[in-house]
């Protein structure tokens, strides 16, 4: 077809100045004409934007570019010419193509024109790019579609729709997992199926329905029925739906079973009350010292808490009633116990077999208690007894101090006045060249005995009031080679030889009769238990202090006996064959203690003993505040 003519007869609407600016100002539309074959005439802003054709490149062109060519194939570019002949206008969505390719999403409306005798002269065609909105369509689509896959697949929830009037509407899984029902058996019946059947005369499906209608929503935990008549305590969430216009359009229904969570609850809470029952079970019994009571307030916190038909406490021994359940009182105590079992009839469970095995623990507790305070008590009788018999054996021991020291002091007068007349008797007669042995055998017992009393009052003294120490100062090396001469002869007449090492001088503050009477009794005892053998003593010092140390080759000290060599009356040897009392290191000992120091043994027996004192060179500021002035005497 010629297309002159019809270009003539559009001249005018082309050429329309008015028309051209309202089309050029239109930027989201592609407003352009086609002639009578569709070939484009016009070209607006809207239509270079939305295909991407300037217009040189598109006027004279046929309209089917903007077509797909599957669209082209099948001839659709000219179907809606047709249609537009036909009907004066076709109108469809669908894809179109643009100058680089791409496609987009079009509303197109193709508009005949026609001439003044009727005759269609061309077309006027306007395309609207509508590929958001489909994106946004299809983004809803797909958003519907895996939210109803979401809900049909869930099967912790019963999630459903209702109708305005509260029929069931859809079903998922988790609804028919729940309730029982399938969605063949539910959609289109009333939520009051749900419900008891003491909750349908009050009407409580319709009343949740119009509080979810007017305040939006609706929330309860309640008993709901299954299809099966069974009984679950449900979490319910009812939500009312409107549409854009506010029109309530139905609902939707959530609900939850929550059996297990209530029935944890409720055992929580039971466990709770019954804690709270041992508590008050067990200060009763901390402040009832009556085991009976206790027994008795048992018995009836366990029939009141667990409603049994029957409780009782059976004594150790006794057996078990037929149909009687039983838990073990265990009670740690001291012989046999009085009670074996607490027994209960009524089948409790398992966590009821934990109530009662606490309340047996609580009694067990109160059995301990009990015989534990008559054991304390029993304990508290002996102790009696033995005190009293403590203080008549002290009572004793001061007695018997008190004759040893009344004894000594008689003793002494007379056994000094015989040494005395002893002495006076040598000297005035000549009796030595006659009777030489008798007189000086005489004057050894004499200073024999003279020795002994003064170890007993010695012993007196430590056992009544402590001893008393009178210091000054001295210098210990010379006081120990006096002792060693004195031990010279001695010595030598038992054939033991005397080894001495010694530092001197060695200054300090000691009591000198007392610490000569240490060295005395450490040296009598070397030479009487190693006599034959060499005895060395030596003496080192620091500027602190002194150690004295006394070793033999004799006959040694049983391991067993070193412990107790330094108490009173004790002996290493036997007194078959060695004389003394056992006083010697006693009083040593308590010597070297009241001086700050220390005396200690190491011995092998048959290999000899060394004796070791350590002594301060100078006292203990409050050992020196509390003697008595220089020169005092115990």
């Amino acid at each position: 077809m010629d297309s002159a003519p019809v270009i003539e007869d559009l001249q005018p609407l082309l050429a329309s100045p008015e028309l051209r600016v309202v089309v050029d100002s239109v930027r989201d539309y592609a407003i352009f004409l086609l002639d009578i074959n569709g070939t484009v005439l016009s070209w607006n802003p809207g239509a270079q934007r939305i295909k991407g054709y300037a217009p040189q490149e598109i006027i004279g062109q046929s309209f089917t570019r903007f077509y797909t060519p599957e669209d082209r194939a099948r001839g659709r570019p000219f179907e809606l010419l047709a249609e537009a002949v036909r009907e004066g206008r076709s109108e469809e969505e669908g894809w179109r193509v643009r100058n680089d390719g791409t496609r987009f999403w079009a509303d197109v409306v193709i508009s005949a024109i026609r001439g003044s005798g009727g005759q269609v002269r061309g077309f006027v065609k306007v395309t609207r790019d509508l590929t958001d909105r489909l994106r946004a369509e299809e983004q809803l689509r797909q958003g519907e579609e895996r939210l109803r896959l979401m809900i049909g697949s869930v099967r912790e929830y019963a999630i459903f729709m209702l109708d305005p009037q509260g029929r069931v509407a859809t079903w998922n899984a988790g609804a028919a997992a729940l309730k029982g029902y399938e969605a063949s058996e539910i959609i289109g019946q009333h939520i009051s199926r749900f419900y008891r059947p003491e909750d349908l005369p009050a009407q409580k499906a319709e009343r949740e329905l119009g509080i979810a209608a007017e305040t939006g929503r609706f929330e309860e935990e309640a008993w709901r029925v299954r299809k099966d008549g069974s009984r679950f305590w449900a979490n319910v969430v009812l939500s009312a739906v409107r549409n854009a216009s506010g029109e309530l359009i139905g609902f939707t229904k959530v609900t939850r079973d929550m059996t297990d969570r209530m029935r944890a609850d409720e055992q929580i809470r039971e466990r709770a009350r019954q804690q709270s029952l041992l508590a008050d079970l067990g200060l009763h019994a901390l402040r009832t010292p009556e085991l009976p009571k206790v027994i008795e307030e048992a018995v009836r916190t366990v029939r009141q808490t667990l409603e049994l038909d029957e409780v009782r406490v059976l004594r150790a021994g006794e057996e078990k009633p037929p149909g009687a359940t039983s838990v073990s009182i265990h009670a740690s105590t001291v012989g046999a116990p009085p009670y074996g079992e607490l027994a209960v009839w009524g089948a409790p469970g398992s966590r009821e077999l934990g109530f009662l095995q606490a309340v047996a623990n609580v009694i067990a507790a109160a059995v301990g208690r009990a015989q534990v305070e008559d054991q304390l008590r029993s304990a508290e009788r002996k102790a009696v007894e033995e005190r009293e018999k403590t203080g008549r054996a002290n009572e004793a021991l001061r007695e018997r101090d008190e004759f040893i020291s009344v004894a000594a002091h008689e003793l002494r007068t007379p056994v000094t006045a015989l040494t005395l007349k002893l002495q006076s008797l040598e000297r005035a007669v000549n009796i030595r060249e006659a009777k030489p042995g008798r007189l000086e055998g005489a004057i050894r017992q004499t200073d024999r005995l003279a020795r002994l009393i003064d170890r007993l009052l010695d012993v007196s003294h430590i056992a009544q009031q402590g001893l008393r120490m009178s210091r000054e100062k001295f210098d210990l090396a010379a006081l120990v080679r006096q002792v060693v001469d004195d031990f010279r002869d001695p010595a030598a007449q038992a054939g033991t030889a005397l080894e001495l090492e010694i530092d001197e001088p060695v200054e300090g503050v000691w009591d000198r009769l007392r610490i000569e009477q240490v060295l005395v009794n450490i040296l009598s005892n070397a030479l009487k238990y190693g006599a034959g053998k060499p005895v060395s003593l030596r003496v080192e010092s620091d500027p602190d202090g002194v150690r004295v140390t006394v070793a033999d080759r004799g006959i040694g000290i049983a391991a067993g006996d070193a412990g107790r060599l330094f108490g009173k009356f004790q002996r290493a040897a036997s007194i078959r064959h060695y004389g003394g009392m056992g006083l010697g290191l006693y009083i040593t000992r308590h010597i070297v203690e009241a001086h700050g120091g220390t005396i200690t043994v190491e011995s092998e027996q048959g290999q000899g003993s060394t004796f070791v004192v350590e002594l301060p060179r100078f006292p203990p500021a409050e050992a020196a505040a509390g003697e008595p002035a220089e020169g005092a005497r115990a």
